[in-house]
């Protein structure tokens, strides 16, 4: 595997290609008991990119929500006409992260797949996937990211982790025509164009959203998803590795608050 460079994040934040337009985002999850895994994914969406976030999730979490992260607008993501409305007018969404599998929450993920567009970024990750698994949903026809850990990805294609393999991975996101992300140690990225790319900097296995958070924010700063995703995954193993040199354990919500200070080792 081909491991990704430091010098990438220099090309994503170069201004002469960095997407000048707003780009709205919306993160959908966070259910009565899964309110933090929203909350960390909004917050890194959101201080990665800068860019308008919108959070749907549970009404219970609100209190919680306004006080972590101000900036968010929210939804009830019980509302399928807002939750819809605001889909339709993002232009990098993500469901999954502590939306929960039961019934409710399949509905409200059917909700973001009805709704989400050909010409939208899709990142999907924790409860979607296995909605998806469960229910046979197929895959939607959007710009595809998939980002999940090896168990979760265990449970979606049904390997067991110690019989994955990059061939097995390679054939599944062929047919899916979608970015996969397995976040693990050193964090795997397969590519569109069959390539696999690997991050060089360990991470811990509990910082899943703070990643999906950056792949978030920095798909809306270039149209370049690879690059984009690649840059994510780079600048994650960065932070955690400059924090893990002085602090132990290094929490998911550390690596957020740190997003913005060591972006700007980056910015032109």
């Amino acid at each position: 595997m081909e491991k990704i460079s430091k010098s990438i994040l220099t090309s994503i934040f170069n201004e002469e290609e960095k997407q000048v337009t707003q780009q709205r985002i919306v993160v959908v999850g966070g259910n009565e008991n899964g309110g933090g895994s929203a909350f960390i994914t909004a917050k890194s969406a959101l201080y990665s990119s800068g860019n308008p976030v919108t959070t749907a999730t549970d009404k219970l979490n609100l209190g919680a929500l306004y006080a972590n992260l101000p900036e968010t607008d929210y939804i009830n993501y019980f509302d399928k006409v807002l939750l819809a409305d605001a889909i339709s007018n993002a232009s990098v969404i993500v469901a999954g992260p502590g939306l929960g599998s039961d019934l409710r929450s399949s509905d409200i993920l059917d909700v973001v797949l009805a709704n989400a567009s050909l010409n939208q970024t899709l990142i999907l990750s924790d409860a979607a996937l296995k909605i998806i698994k469960e229910s046979e949903h197929p895959l939607p026809k959007t710009n595809l990211i998939l980002v999940m850990d090896e168990a979760e990805w265990a449970n979606f294609s049904n390997v067991p982790i110690e019989q994955q393999t990059s061939d097995s991975m390679v054939i599944f996101q062929q047919k899916n025509n979608a970015i996969i992300v397995i976040k693990k140690t050193n964090t795997e990225l397969y590519l569109k164009d069959g390539s696999v790319l690997t991050s060089p900097l360990k991470t811990s296995q509990t910082s899943t959203n703070s990643l999906t958070g950056i792949i978030t924010g920095l798909a809306t700063l270039s149209s370049n998803t690879s690059e984009t995703v690649a840059a994510a995954i780079y600048l994650h193993g960065y932070i955690e590795d400059q924090i893990s040199r002085s602090q132990f354990p290094v929490l998911p919500s550390r690596i957020v608050d740190n997003i913005p200070l060591f972006l700007k080792e980056f910015t032109l």
